[in-house]
């Protein structure tokens, strides 16, 4: 998984050191198109530009840039590493090339939250319930609004004897309910269920 970021410079010489400070800092997929590398004509520089898997639509408005005389500077940066390379590209002054770029969300890496950092979620949300936000369900917490209500059954407290349609108590003080039931030995526990 890769994000590809394209920057347009003034000329041929930024281009290069923008992308020779990407390959130093271990980018191995940096391109360079410029009017020198792709030929005259618009057709020509498109071509370029989509032979590294830049989206033809893009490629145009870049096309025109470069036989302005700008150069682009595209790197397919790996899982992680596109906010390195977009400060690195930052740095080597580039302009606008005629895309607007989206608005980044980029999280930095950060190893005590992986997980946060993989789905570019914040760890710390605004939202106390964050699951039914994200679900778009109602919270369990309403009065009005309980988990028995939605799967259209009683509540557990309306039952005399909490009993299952399997006949077993819905409430046990059995750790290990299924494992008495079938009377098989559990991994930890007393003695005499190990007999």
């Amino acid at each position: 998984m890769s994000q590809t970021i394209c920057r347009m410079y003034a000329n041929p010489a930024q281009a290069a050191s923008a992308k020779a400070a990407l390959e130093h800092e271990g980018y191995d997929d940096v391109h360079l198109v410029s009017s020198d590398s792709a030929g005259e004509s618009i057709d020509d520089i498109v071509a370029a530009i989509t032979r590294v898997f830049v989206l033809k639509s893009h490629a145009r408005v870049y096309a025109e840039g470069i036989s302005r005389g700008g150069s682009l500077v595209t790197v397919h940066a790996p899982f992680t590493g596109g906010l390195r390379a977009m400060q690195i590209l930052a740095g080597f002054g580039p302009i606008d090339s005629g895309i607007t770029e989206p608005e980044s969300h980029v999280m930095p890496w950060d190893e005590a939250t992986p997980m946060s950092c993989i789905l570019q979620i914040p760890v710390l949300l605004d939202n106390p319930t964050p699951f039914a936000h994200f679900w778009n369900v109602p919270t369990l917490s309403s009065s009005t609004f309980s988990l028995s209500a939605l799967f259209g059954m009683p509540l557990l407290r309306q039952f005399g004897p909490a009993i299952s349609s399997f006949g077993m108590p819905l409430l046990s003080r059995d750790p290990a309910p299924l494992s008495s039931l079938l009377r098989l030995p559990t991994l930890t526990g007393s003695s005499s269920a190990r007999r």
